[in-house]
């Protein structure tokens, strides 16, 4: 008898334990299945996010390029004489920040489409063999909008630095960044901060100095 109730307590725990594990099992599953579920809300989401943001970017790369096109057609349709009249300093000035804000515009968002336009308007009053804009352009908005910028340090160091380095200089000064250096002079990034490199070794600019500030200090003008 006791053999018995012995077996049957043994039983009767068996049955417990293989409950008990049952439960488990259908516990994890249920963990398994909520994780999977989780994981795929997450990546449907993901999906969803990166859609909507190539939609957006591909409008404003739109918007971009229609706001371009129509920046060249104005400027094709103006008469000659209208261009040629823009003598006060003001409206000058206006029209060299809207030339420069293009330059920019198209090295913030450097699209094929983008790039051609920036072609297109560089072409209409001057060259630019081959290159995104006409540099000759470019050097006169500099003086313009940054006191005689380029025309003082051509005057300085033109038969020091290479004309590349004079490019990387006249845009740094008007706040593009490396990788917009890049886009607009045709060069990795690496190659930039190689000439950045050798444009501190050719002007003596200390490692931890600026080299626009390092430029622009009232010490170093005098010199």
């Amino acid at each position: 008898m006791k053999a018995s109730q012995w077996e049957s307590e043994r039983g009767a725990l068996h049955q417990q334990n293989r409950a008990l594990e049952l439960k488990a099992e259908s516990e994890h599953k249920t963990v398994v299945i909520l994780i999977i579920g989780i994981i795929a809300l997450l990546a449907v989401a993901g999906a969803f996010w990166i859609i909507i943001t190539r939609r957006q970017r591909e409008r404003e790369n739109e918007e971009r390029i229609e706001a371009l096109q129509k920046m060249v057609d104005e400027y094709k349709s103006a008469p000659s004489t209208q261009k040629s009249e823009i003598n006060d300093s003001s409206a000058l000035r206006n029209v060299m920040l809207k030339q420069l804000g293009i330059i920019k515009m198209v090295a913030e968002t450097p699209t094929d489409q983008n790039r051609e336009m920036l072609r297109k308007i560089s072409s209409i009053d001057g060259e630019t063999n081959g290159e995104l804009v006409d540099w000759k352009n470019v050097y006169k908005i500099i003086d313009n909008l940054y006191s005689g910028f380029y025309s003082t340090l051509h005057s300085r160091y033109g038969d020091v630095l290479s004309p590349k380095e004079e490019q990387i200089i006249v845009l740094m000064v008007a706040g593009f960044s490396t990788k917009e250096i890049s886009v607009i002079t045709g060069h990795t990034t690496s190659t930039i901060y190689v000439r950045k490199t050798s444009i501190r070794k050719k002007l003596g600019v200390p490692e931890k100095d600026d080299i626009v500030g390092y430029l622009q200090t009232p010490s170093h003008k005098k010199c």
